[in-house]
């Protein structure tokens, strides 16, 4: 059984910024067994197919992976789990993944058994706790409509040809090996940056907002201090003139809220 303690890990390790549902939790929670088949749905249709020896993380793990690829990151997200007690998974994911060409599964295990025995999905979970429900990907007029658009797809994901990159040599001594950790580290937190930091502009949406540039600023537009995100997903607030970080927290949500308590506290205004 997968422990609170590790979902809330696993989850906030994402940096989704938005809480789970329950209902995700009761279908992690499930005694499943260790191996299986997983589904991630998006909106109307499912994105991503996948066998792991991991069931109870791995799912958590491959949306993560794919959540920041989608543009609109309001959109309602589902994870489902195939019956596979008794089956090949390779048959399995490899007849799903022709059956449904997801938009992220760019090969397929086995094309010999990609026409074998179909999955039987037995559970469905909504992702994130701002949904009514789970996404439509898992309705049968939709499952039956990808089905379709797969069927006559001749390009599908699996199919297409990855372009390969040339091999540069490096000049000598031009980047060492902690250099290059850096820059991969802060392209990457920059990436996360912009995917959640709030514009600079009037309105603003919150009464704690966490803007592009670093500035945290309150709905009435002052400026209280700076965030910043580190290497392992950790939001830190430093408050005008301080020279050490007030809070930390992975938790969005939470540190916007202890932002605005100590504001509060420490002003006697009360932000609307």
């Amino acid at each position: 059984m997968l422990s609170h303690r590790l979902l809330n890990a696993l989850w906030y390790r994402q940096v989704f910024l938005r809480d789970p549902h329950e209902e995700l939790d009761e279908l992690l929670s499930r005694p499943l067994g260790s191996s299986g088949i997983y589904l991630i749905g998006c909106a109307k249709e499912i994105v991503y197919v996948g066998q792991t020896l991991r069931l109870k993380e791995r799912p958590i793990e491959s949306l993560g992976r794919y959540y920041h690829r989608v543009p609109d990151t309001s959109l309602p997200w589902s994870i489902a789990i195939a019956q596979s007690s008794s089956a090949d998974l390779n048959e399995l994911e490899s007849t799903a993944i022709r059956s449904y060409a997801p938009k992220f599964n760019t090969s397929i295990p086995s094309v010999p058994k990609s026409q074998g025995q179909m999955l039987e999905i037995i559970g469905v979970a909504a992702v994130f706790k701002d949904q009514d429900g789970p996404c439509g990907a898992f309705d049968p007029e939709n499952l039956k409509r990808q089905m379709e658009k797969a069927r006559t797809n001749p390009n599908p994901p699996w199919k297409r040809k990855r372009t390969r990159r040339k091999t540069v040599t490096p000049e000598p001594r031009l980047k060492n090996r902690m250099a290059i950790c850096e820059e991969y580290l802060e392209e990457n937190i920059e990436t996360f940056k912009r995917s959640f930091a709030v514009p600079h502009c009037n309105p603003l949406p919150f009464k704690i907002n966490l803007c592009e540039g670093g500035d945290v600023v309150t709905r009435d537009g002052e400026i209280v201090g700076m965030w910043k995100l580190d290497e392992d997903g950790q939001v830190s607030f430093l408050p005008n003139d301080a020279s050490e970080p007030l809070f930390l927290d992975m938790d969005l949500g939470r540190l916007c809220e202890q932002i605005r308590e100590w504001y509060e506290t420490n002003t006697g205004d009360v932000i609307c």
